[in-house]
């Protein structure tokens, strides 16, 4: 005997009389109000049109306005670019001559140095016969002085060209700075909130995690504002490479320089050094000076009233910098009040 099929209330009139199951909001409505909410969605679809309307219309007004000021700007940016090529160009050109001067010593000069050498030791001989001053030991310096000119003669040296793979030049690159600094990435035991605003530790094993902001900084001097709403255990506030994979020891690494709120806690290229930590409590707002022109950052804990400062080699910490946190337990709760630039 067939069996009727269990039908599932409805989730718009509560009636167990549902058959149908959307797949976008995964709702089960009736044949009657399966339509209802098929148009439902037309109008949100309507609306979503309604707005790529308008950022068009943006696009197509910001597009008909005069830019000098962007145009200036990558006026100026254009001769950074330009002035690399041109040093680099300069470089891999001196690189070249000294190469070529170097062939030329090895191969078409070679037997010119040779018969220099040999005038040269032809007169040392004639001095000695003149004066009838020498000795053994000057006989047997200048035999083997011209046996060896004598095997450079019969046996030359061969000559290649190959590359050194030294890094003759850096290489350019072009950053697009976000003004509005962001939490974007971490090595695990973290997740983000307000669009990536706020980063929080979450409930878990006490293991240390490393936070990274999205922004690159490689010029100019940027100062960002941080809340503590919630701390517990260790936390690090600094700058690291963005080169430097992720990684929950990320104070240990080369390129890590920031401050911990321990007692001496202080780290330069990965290292522990003396001096003063951040004391960071909770509600503390912390500002971070990123100094990328003076190669320097700067932690201000407004408790406080006490500003750090920790000089960055560019060797061990190479541009682009990136805002980096080391946090240790849940609750920890940082916010980014404000980024700018100055």
């Amino acid at each position: 005997m067939a069996t009727t099929a269990t039908k599932h209330f409805c989730t718009t009139c509560n009636i167990q009389r549902g058959i149908f199951k959307c797949d976008g909001c995964t709702k089960i409505f009736c044949v009657q109000h399966t339509a209802d909410h098929h148009q439902n969605v037309v109008k949100q679809f309507n609306q979503v049109e309604e707005i790529r309307d308008h950022v068009q219309n943006i696009l197509v007004n910001e597009s008909m306005k005069p830019r000098p000021d962007v145009n200036n700007l990558c006026d100026e940016l254009t001769k950074t670019i330009d002035e690399w090529e041109r040093k680099s160009i300069n470089e891999i050109q001196n690189v070249a001559e000294e190469a070529r001067n170097n062939l030329m010593q090895y191969t078409t000069g070679r037997l010119s140095n040779i018969k220099l050498k040999l005038e040269q030791l032809t007169n040392e001989l004639q001095q000695g016969r003149k004066n009838n001053d020498f000795i053994e030991t000057d006989l047997r310096d200048w035999e083997d002085k011209l046996n060896q000119l004598k095997e450079e003669i019969i046996n030359p040296p061969n000559v290649v060209v190959r590359e050194d793979f030294t890094k003759l030049i850096s290489k350019l690159r072009v950053s697009l700075f976000d003004r509005q600094e962001i939490f974007e990435r971490s090595s695990g035991n973290a997740d983000f909130e307000d669009n990536g605003k706020v980063v929080y530790v979450k409930n878990g094993p006490d293991i240390y995690t490393e936070v990274r902001g999205k922004c690159e900084y490689t010029t100019g001097q940027h100062t960002l504002s941080l809340k503590v709403e919630e701390l517990n255990g260790w936390i690090l506030f600094g700058i690291i490479s963005q080169s430097t994979p992720l990684n929950i020891h990320s104070y240990a690494s080369p390129s890590c320089y920031g401050w911990y709120n321990g007692e001496d806690f202080v780290y330069e290229g990965g290292k522990i050094v003396c001096g003063p930590s951040n004391n960071a409590l909770r509600n503390d707002t912390i500002h971070l000076v990123i100094d990328c022109d003076g190669r320097v950052i700067r932690l201000t804990n407004e408790r406080m009233n006490q500003t750090l400062e920790l000089q960055v080699d560019i060797q061990k910490c190479p541009f682009p910098w990136q805002l980096h946190l080391n946090l240790n337990s849940a609750p920890t709760r940082i916010r980014i009040i404000s980024s700018t630039k100055s």
